[in-house]
């Protein structure tokens, strides 16, 4: 069993025999001197010094265990000093003689929210618009606990009526565009990111939006115009080098796209997807060799749905080289991890190529023609009636 909870309620204990203590063996201490204690205790609290500040407050608090202002302050201390329990007992306190409080309010349901204690920390939220329905901040908050209880709709109308109360808090704003983004409401995107680029237009977070909102739209020029002021700025987010990257590619600047990507790869951050599109630009460069490595990193790194276009894509290449057996091994893969028509086409085709029996082709391309593809239909037709004779006039 953990003794944490014996020691915490121990701890308290000690201070609460201390209190009681004091307030019965200690002389009351004149209002002038407990006042200039309590603005030490601020100054030490100003300078980051919150032990020393609490012990002075405790001092004060011996003194006079009703008064809001100290109590408010211990709880504070507690709370910048990671002692939530401690310091959400206090905040108790406080409401318990101030149930308006707004500072405890807010507070407790920071300390919740810190906790993963999102239904708490809606409590606090929600009594807090309650007392005042003019304030953004009490919006927001609740905006932010909303979507962390899973309850979208809500927090996208908590952000809406905090953007009317103010509509220059960027927060509100970058919230607002991620939430339009992800409904695919490009239109009320632009607007949100207008207002925000308007109002801050170095801000890196309405840029990586705005590179998103580009992305979705395929305008890989407006992407790399949007990421590279975040680079110049000190971004090193991965995954908006990534798009860089991809974008470059996209616009055929094959050069700045390796850059980009092989950056990640330094930082230890690639995954199957920076090895598949680094493998991609090499192909483009005709670097033969790299786009291998590339692919097969890509594979041996894949766990995600896009498997069978990793190995699909390394086929292709390892066909050019006249590397059949292995190109044939992966358009099978790429079969068995997806159900792109496509690739089965191809591997009937290079089946039909490499081997002499010819009903290894055969079935591959009925398999095909059962998918109800029809981009390589009348190929394969043609093809099946071939097949079917040459297999006859051989006897197989």
């Amino acid at each position: 069993m953990s003794k944490l909870p014996f020691l915490r309620t121990l701890t308290f204990f000690v201070f609460f025999l201390t209190v009681i203590g004091r307030t019965f063996g200690q002389e009351e201490v004149p209002e002038e001197e407990l006042h200039q204690q309590y603005l030490q205790a601020n100054d030490l609290i100003a300078s980051f010094q919150f032990d020393e500040a609490q012990k002075l407050l405790s001092e004060c608090y011996i003194q006079d265990q009703d008064n809001v202002d100290y109590l408010s302050k211990i709880a504070y201390c507690n709370f910048q000093m990671g002692r939530y329990p401690d310091a959400k007992m206090f905040y108790r306190k406080v409401l318990a003689l101030d149930s308006l409080n707004t500072n405890a309010l807010s507070s407790l349901g920071t300390i919740y929210e810190r906790e993963q204690n999102f239904r708490n920390a809606e409590v606090c939220y929600l009594r807090l618009l309650e007392i005042d329905t003019t304030n953004s901040y009490y919006y927001k908050r609740n905006g932010y606990t909303a979507l962390r209880l899973g309850k979208t709709m809500e927090g996208i109308s908590f952000f809406l009526k905090g953007h009317e109360v103010n509509e220059a808090d960027i927060e509100i704003i970058d919230q607002l565009s991620q939430l339009y983004l992800s409904f695919e409401e490009f239109g009320y995107v632009d607007d949100m990111l207008k207002k925000g680029l308007d109002l801050d237009p170095q801000n890196i977070k309405l840029l990586q939006n705005k590179s998103r909102l580009h992305q979705k739209r395929k305008e890989h020029d407006l992407v790399v115009e949007s990421i590279e002021k975040t680079l110049a700025q000190g971004d090193t987010s991965d995954y908006y080098q990534m798009m860089l990257g991809v974008a470059y590619l996209q616009i055929d600047s094959i050069d700045l796209a390796i850059k980009n990507l092989e950056h990640i790869v330094d930082r230890g951050k690639d995954s199957e997807y920076t090895h598949h599109y680094l493998g991609l630009a090499y192909m483009v460069k005709d670097s033969t060799e790299r786009c291998i490595e590339h692919f097969g990193l890509a594979i041996e790194k894949g766990i995600s749905p896009k498997m069978s276009d990793f190995h699909a894509d390394l086929a292709s290449v390892l066909e050019k080289e006249n590397q059949l057996v292995s190109a044939l091994g992966h358009y099978k893969s790429a079969v068995e991890f997806g159900d792109n028509p496509e690739h089965l086409f191809h591997l009937a085709r290079l089946s039909d190529k490499y081997y002499k029996d010819k009903s290894i082709a055969l079935k591959h391309y009925r398999a095909y023609l059962r998918t109800g593809d029809g981009k390589y239909r009348t190929y394969v037709e043609d093809r099946i009636e071939q097949l079917k004779e040459l297999i006859h006039f051989r006897g197989q």
